[in-house]
């Protein structure tokens, strides 16, 4: 491990934190989000359980050169969806619609789907909400479609 003024950089310390949770048999480094500046370490990203997350957590203190430790991990509940499941999901219904031209996309964040795009007819801008709002984990939409009407 590389040694600035008798702290580890934070690259190093970094990855020294990343090899040390992969080494760890309860753990999987491409779960967790690792940042690391000034001795702080920061964990990011979402876990099976909270055993996964204490692991995380005594895996990051087994690290010279570690201060401080930011424990950020979410614990993901059995039936909670993730955006990148909701997103996957809405993608197909998108898609399947014929009413939904793909000019329409979506963006899912924290549950909540934002529709954006410009579509020729209003029943096409309805029809994409009405593909996506009763999908499993979805929290809210905001329709942002812009209504552009064919040109005569």
């Amino acid at each position: 491990m590389a040694i600035v003024l008798g702290v580890a950089s934070s690259e190093s310390l970094r990855d020294a934190v990343l090899a040390e949770i992969d080494d760890d048999p309860a753990m999987h480094a491409c779960q967790v989000g690792v940042a690391a500046e000034d001795g702080v370490v920061t964990l990011t990203g979402t876990v099976e359980s909270l055993g996964m997350k204490v692991a995380a957590e005594r895996a990051v203190k087994r690290v010279d050169g570690v201060r401080t430790v930011a424990n950020d991990l979410h614990v993901r509940a059995v039936a909670e969806r993730t955006d990148t499941d909701i997103a996957r999901d809405a993608v197909h219904r998108l898609r399947d619609s014929v009413d939904v031209p793909l000019s329409v996309q979506a963006v899912v964040r924290d549950g909540y789907i934002t529709l954006d795009g410009t579509v020729t007819w209003m029943h096409q801008r309805a029809a994409a909400e009405t593909a996506v709002k009763y999908l499993a984990g979805v929290k809210g939409i905001s329709n942002d479609i812009v209504l552009c009407p064919p040109r005569s």
